[in-house]
C-alpha cells in the first residue's frame, strides 16, 4: 500500500507517534511523510534535515516551519504537487485537527481517499480554524462549542475515516458514524525503543514530563509539589517542560533547593533516560497527556496519578491512583516502601505499552482502518 502521512513537524527522534509510519515502511508498504523541517516544542526548538530516508520511510520537509504547513500550506504547492503524483497514494493520512488543510489539499487533488488522526472527538477540545481560537474557549465556550461543532462536522464530513487517541472520546463514535462510516479508536504510539532496564533506577526520585499549562491541570503539580517533598520519602522531583506554571515551579525550588530540579526543555531521549532512572512518575492531567503516560508505561517506571482519565488507567494494574492530590503521598510513600507493589506496577505498565502503543502495535491498526477505506472506496467506484 503507498501512503501518505502529514503532520506539523515529524523526526523520529523527537516525535514517538512517527514511529508508527515508519514501522509500516518496514512491513514492505511505500511510505511518504510530509511535514515540515523546525518547530518549537517540549523539547525546545527542534529541527531535521529537508529530506532524509529512515527506514525505508521517506521524510520530505518542504516547509521552513510548521506554522508554514499549518496556516500557508500552498507556499510550497509545487513541490509537493509535483511529489504527490508522482506518487500516487492509496490514501491520505493527516495529523491533528489544527493540520488539515495540507492533507485536505492533497485529498482533493488527488481524488483519493481522507484520514484523519484526532485527539479528541469532543467539541470543547476540538481545534477551530482560526487564531486567537483558544481565547474564544476561554471567553466565550458556549459559542466556541457552536462554532467547533460546524467546523468538526465540515471536516468530517471530508473524510473516508476517523482516527483517534483519547479513550474517553468512545462514545461519541456513534454521532460521528453518522457523518463518517468509519470511526476507530486508536492508542497514541509511545515508541520508547530502547531496552528496558538499561539505567539504575533511584526508587525515592519522582517525575513529571510534560507542558506546564491549564489544560494539563499544572495548578495540581503547583500544589503537590511540597506534600511530596514535605510528607514522602522522595528525595528528588524533577518537572520537565515549558509553560505558564513555570514561574511558581521555579519559585518552589527556592524554597526547596536541589530537592526539585525543573528543566524547560529535553530531547526526547534524554527525557526517557530521566525516566529510566526515576522511582515513579507522576502526573495530575484530567483528559490529556497520554504521552507521559505512554511513555512511563514503555520505560517501566511505576505512574501515579490522582484522575482515573474516564477508565482509561486501570487501578493497581498499570497505575496507582490517589483519591486526590491530598492522598498523593500515602499513594508514594506505599510504592517506595513495598518492592512487590513497584514490580507490579513496573511489569503492568510493560504489558500494556507492548499490548497497546508500539510502533508495530499501533502501525497494525493503522493499516487496518487503511484497508477498509481503501477496499470501501473501491466498492463504492464500482457502484
Amino acid at each position: 500500500m503507498k501512503i501518505i502521512f502529514t503532520a506539523p513537524f515529524w523526526s523520529p527522534d523527537i516525535n514517538s507517534i512517527s514511529k508508527a509510519a515508519i514501522y509500516l515502511g518496514t512491513q514492505g508498504h511505500d511510505i511518504l511523510v510530509i511535514t515540515a523541517q523546525a518547530a518549537d516544542s517540549l523539547k525546545g526548538k527542534v529541527t531535521a534535515p529537508a529530506h532524509e530516508i529512515i527506514e525505508g520511510t521517506e521524510f520530505f520537509r518542504p516547509y521552513p516551519n510548521s506554522k508554514d504547513l499549518t496556516w500557508h500550506p500552498q507556499k510550497h504547492w509545487p513541490r509537493i504537487q509535483e511529489k504527490i503524483e508522482k506518487f500516487q497514494p492509496d490514501v491520505i493520512v493527516g495529523f491533528g485537527d489544527p493540520f488539515y488543510r495540507l492533507p485536505l489539499k492533497i485529498s482533493h487533488h488527488l481524488k483519493t481517499p481522507l484520514v484523519m488522526f484526532f485527539e479528541y472527538l469532543r467539541l470543547d477540545k476540538f481545534s477551530l480554524p482560526i487564531r486567537g481560537g483558544g481565547k474564544i474557549r476561554k471567553y466565550l465556550p458556549n459559542t466556541y462549542q457552536i462554532l467547533s461543532n460546524i467546523f468538526r462536522r465540515y471536516l468530517i464530513g471530508q473524510c473516508s475515516a476517523i482516527m483517534f487517541s483519547y479513550y474517553g472520546d468512545q462514545y461519541l463514535i456513534p454521532d460521528i458514524e453518522r457523518i463518517c462510516p468509519i470511526v476507530r479508536y486508536v492508542p497514541w504510539c509511545t515508541e520508547t525503543g530502547e531496552k528496558l532496564e538499561t539505567t539504575k533506577r533511584n526508587r525515592k526520585t519522582g517525575i513529571y514530563v510534560g507542558s506546564l499549562e491549564g489544560f494539563k491541570n499544572a495548578a495540581e503539580l503547583v500544589e503537590a509539589i511540597p506534600l511530596i517533598l514535605e510528607q514522602t520519602a522522595t528525595e528528588r522531583f524533577i518537572v520537565v517542560g515549558p509553560g505558564e506554571y513555570a514561574p511558581k515551579i521555579k519559585a518552589l525550588i527556592e524554597r526547596y533547593g536541589s530537592q526539585l530540579e525543573y528543566i524547560e526543555a529535553l530531547p526526547r531521549k534524554d527525557a526517557l533516560h530521566l525516566l529510566r532512572s526515576a522511582g515513579y512518575g507522576y502526573t495530575p492531567v484530567t483528559d490529556c497527556g497520554l504521552g507521559f503516560i505512554g511513555d512511563c508505561w514503555g520505560t517501566g517506571t511505576p505512574l501515579i496519578t490522582t484522575h482515573k482519565l474516564d477508565g482509561f488507567l486501570l487501578q493497581d494494574s498499570d497505575t496507582l491512583i490517589a483519591d486526590s492530590v491530598y492522598d498523593l503521598p500515602k499513594t508514594i510513600n506505599s510504592l517506595i516502601g513495598s518492592d512487590a507493589l513497584f514490580e507490579r506496577m513496573h511489569q503492568g505498565g510493560v504489558n500494556r505499552y507492548l499490548s497497546n502503543y508500539t510502533a508495530r502495535a499501533v502501525g497494525k491498526q493503522y493499516l487496518q482502518v487503511f484497508k477498509e477505506v481503501v477496499a470501501t472506496n473501491k466498492t463504492e467506484r464500482i457502484r
